[in-house]
């Protein structure tokens, strides 16, 4: 019976990740990484680890729904790396999508913005049109350092996500980009 109520999210997103030829395979719960990006309300819904690639492991995060607001959910895609600057000066950005009509037009520009001390992630961001076509179709995006749970940065995805293998070769890149940036 419980396995009937549970919330299937992180199944739908492996089983999406295999369709698109990622060699995914979902963890064991109660992993140190369920911590990362979770905040008060928010709750993990467990890990989907990665082989092969910068994208270690995945962490599907969800806000319950209540009486007034409908449930959200969250990806956060974690990528290790040893950023000595994060524990001082911890890089987060994000993107502010324009549309045509507020709430209902079409997405016409997608800026970054945040702090990320001199390091030129910002200007290398706004330039990548594959990065902005994802956004456009996914959701907003926030890329965010860490230091010390988890050292690396992580790609934030601000909805359920079913990347396609266009789609996941794009985060792959970015992915590899923040891995080489140094600050």
């Amino acid at each position: 019976m419980k396995e009937k109520l549970r919330d299937k999210t992180r199944d739908d997103l492996e089983f999406a990740l295999r369709r698109a030829g990622v060699d995914a395979v979902m963890a064991n719960r109660g992993r140190r990484e369920e911590e990362v990006c979770k905040s008060l309300f928010r709750r993990s819904l467990g890990i989907i680890d990665i082989r092969g690639g910068p994208v270690a492991s995945i962490n599907v995060l969800k806000i319950d729904g209540s009486q007034y607001s409908p449930p959200q959910w969250w990806t956060a895609l974690l990528v290790p790396a040893q950023l000595p600057g994060a524990a001082h000066h911890p890089v987060k950005v994000s993107t502010r999508r324009t549309k045509s009509f507020p709430l209902f037009g079409k997405v016409t520009s997608v800026d970054w913005r945040g702090e990320d001390y001199g390091s030129g992630l910002i200007e290398s961001l706004n330039g990548q049109h594959e990065l902005t076509d994802l956004i456009r179709h996914m959701g907003d995006v926030e890329i965010e350092s860490h230091a010390d749970d988890f050292s690396g940065w992580t790609i934030e995805v601000k909805t359920r996500m079913k990347p396609s293998v266009n789609q996941w070769q794009t985060l792959v890149g970015l992915a590899e980009q923040l891995r080489r940036l140094t600050y």
